[in-house]
């Protein structure tokens, strides 16, 4: 059984055997030139000496391992290809044309508007923004993986979008024009922007703590609440017998996030404890606030006129219960306490089950799962 919320392992090492590491500090450009310049005569690299970020050790040196746990995620991640094309959106294209309602189709437009965006944003924040930081191979490496899934999920709603023949111009400069949608992308466009700039040392204690606020947003917020509640209503209509390729395209996606999502939870709780790092708890529940009030808002525009079996306070609900459960695996508090999940039926719903037709859909199951667990 596949637990999406746990697919490897997500706590961190036993702080009794991870070793004191000197604090002597170095940017990756400072490594990587020492590196070049140095003699061939070099002791051989104890893996105790890695870091996660501001390591000296040599970062083109893969093993040993001071993170196996991150290997064991590039190898899962894998496991689990595949392309949009396994997917028959045969179905889709009528059901679009001539099942959906109006508000349905508003509800499915805008979730691929605001889709399309975001994954690009989060490729941008991991390929430019977060990889150079990393000083030990083992992350790097399982973070391009990541970098392609963002943009083989790209690709998918693209497919979408030409399959089922929507206006590419409307559909994509949505998250422009929206405000509802555009609240959102502005968020993870700040955050982004605070660590994308040229010459951050994340020695200095206040770029470190901007840098893990950012990765706990782009993780936990941005990958682990936002996009789970972006595949939600299409969930929602597949239980009906509706766009069930977009859904089926949308489980295949939902896999990989929340493996992006179990990973940069596993790697912030790291650099926290390596780091000694103290988080300003006003700074990460005012992350939260914003957080819910532009999903509050993003829910309100696109379930302005409720659909059969979803609504606005059933997507705020579900938002409030996977916040939590993000900050307990982050081991901070709730910010939500007492909230429950409204959507009781998503953990079934979203699993991709072995009872495939063979002429509706891909025979080979995407990682050996049967049921799914979300805890």
């Amino acid at each position: 059984m596949l637990n999406w919320e746990n697919p490897i392992e997500t706590t961190i090492d036993n702080p009794n055997i991870v070793p004191d590491i000197d604090p002597g500090h170095t940017t990756n450009e400072q490594a990587f030139n020492a590196e070049v310049m140095m003699p061939a005569n070099l002791k051989p690299i104890n893996p105790e000496d890695k870091r996660v970020v501001n390591g000296l050790t040599d970062i083109n040196q893969l093993a040993p391992f001071k993170y196996p746990w991150a290997w064991n995620f590039f190898l899962n991640a894998n496991k689990n290809h595949w392309t949009p094309l396994d997917i028959n959106m045969a179905q889709d294209v009528s059901d679009y044309k001539y099942k959906l309602t109006l508000e349905e189709r508003h509800v499915y437009e805008n979730v691929l508007s605001y889709l399309t965006t975001s994954d690009i944003m989060a490729m941008r924040n991991i390929g430019l923004a977060v990889m150079e930081k990393m000083t030990a191979p083992e992350l790097q490496i399982y973070q391009a993986r990541q970098v392609y899934e963002e943009a083989l999920h790209t690709w998918t709603y693209q497919h979408c979008i030409e399959t089922i023949g929507l206006d590419q111009g409307d559909i994509y400069n949505r998250y422009r024009v929206v405000p509802e949608i555009n609240q959102k992308i502005q968020i993870a466009s700040r955050r982004l922007k605070s660590i994308l700039r040229s010459g951050i040392d994340l020695r200095d204690p206040d770029e470190l703590n901007n840098f893990v606020i950012s990765y706990i947003f782009f993780a936990a917020v941005f990958e682990g609440c936002w996009f789970y509640n972006g595949f939600s209503p299409i969930f929602a209509l597949q239980r009906r017998g509706l766009m069930k390729g977009t859904a089926e395209q949308f489980q295949y996606i939902m896999r990989d996030e929340v493996m992006h999502t179990a990973f940069g939870i596993r790697v912030v709780k790291q650099i926290i404890y390596e780091e000694n790092i103290t988080l300003d708890p006003k700074i990460v529940r005012n992350m939260w606030d914003e957080a819910e009030a532009a999903e509050a808002t993003y829910a309100n525009y696109i379930l302005r006129d409720p659909i059969l079996g979803y609504s606005t306070d059933m997507h705020i609900g579900q938002f409030r219960f996977i916040a939590n459960r993000r900050a307990n695996q982050l081991a901070m508090e709730e910010p939500f306490p007492g909230a429950e999940a409204t959507l009781p039926w998503l953990d079934e719903q979203a699993n991709l089950r072995k009872e495939k037709n063979f002429f509706e859909t891909r025979v080979t199951e995407y990682q050996t799962g049967g049921t799914l667990s979300w805890d």
